[in-house]
């Protein structure tokens, strides 16, 4: 069965139990990305540094947010797609072409495994450690971030080094040894359309994001202006739409942890309903402001 297809009727490889979200089902190449001993090893990685000293409940990992990121991620993306189809309904337009459709699998599976990917760089007492002056020191090392990528051309990923290194810029390490590991492109996606949609990255969308952001355009633009033609860079705005889901004013990390931090640790952090937030997420065209 074509992976567009069986991503689209929800065909799911494995299904992880979540105290959180519940049931949450893994893709093949989720699989194969959570089974990666680099990522694994977010097993032993407290989420919340020492906090379970205060609330003993508070012992969940970084592997089992990761996760819950990548669910929440996702749900998100498609949220924004029901809510289209569903303004499209209210102006009586039926119906969307297959392309839209593959595209719409194409974008939400690089969704997820961005958010699934987003702290894969983290240390144990990441947060905390990134405060210490000896560590502060020595990611301020001038030649740390080109011992990262020793033997790995990383121009294509930055610009230029940074002038600190954050966690952020590890797990973009990371994620491209283990994208790379996996061989994702047999998986009918492109590594670095996954990387271009994480922190601190300055990647342009490959050519066939640009392919499936042009197929996107009838989700996207206002039902008044059917005939308005996609923006040249519409490939490059939709994908600062969807980091944004991965970091962002309203992202999928902040969602997962404010929710899961507050279940095991038993206080309420800015509880909010996730059902509720994501019936009001939209994406949409202004052709005013572009």
């Amino acid at each position: 069965m074509n992976l567009d297809v069986e991503d689209l009727l929800g065909v799911n490889h494995k299904l992880i139990m979540d105290p959180v979200h519940g049931g949450i089902p893994l893709l093949r190449h989720e699989v194969a990305i959570v089974d990666h001993p680099v990522f694994q090893r977010l097993r032993y990685i407290c989420q919340n540094d020492i906090l379970s000293l205060v609330f003993p409940g508070a012992t969940h990992s970084r592997f089992l947010h990761s996760i819950g990121a990548m669910h929440v991620g996702g749900r998100m993306f498609m949220a924004l797609v029901e809510n289209s189809l569903k303004r499209r309904a209210r102006a009586r337009l039926q119906g969307i072409p297959t392309n839209t459709l593959e595209a719409i699998s194409y974008f939400h599976r690089i969704v997820r495994a961005a958010c699934l990917l987003h702290d894969s760089g983290h240390c144990s007492f990441s947060h905390q450690f990134s405060r210490t002056p000896a560590i502060k020191a020595l990611l301020q090392q001038d030649d740390r971030f080109e011992q990262l990528w020793q033997d790995v051309g990383y121009q294509d990923i930055y610009a230029q080094a940074p002038e600190e290194l954050e966690h952020e810029h590890y797990s973009i390490r990371v994620a491209y040894q283990i994208l790379n590991d996996i061989e994702l492109k047999n998986f009918q996606l492109c590594a670095s359309d996954v990387l271009g949609l994480m922190e601190t990255t300055n990647i342009k969308p490959s050519a066939r994001f640009e392919r499936h952001a042009q197929a996107l355009w009838p989700l996207i633009q206002a039902e008044q202006n059917l005939d308005t033609p996609a923006p040249a860079d519409i490939a490059a705005k939709l994908q600062r739409v969807l980091s944004g889901i991965i970091s962002g004013e309203v992202d999928a990390d902040r969602a997962d942890y404010m929710l899961r931090d507050g279940f095991h640790s038993s206080v309420t952090i800015g509880g909010f309903n996730l059902d509720h937030l994501l019936s009001n997420l939209h994406l949409g065209w202004c052709p005013q402001t572009g």
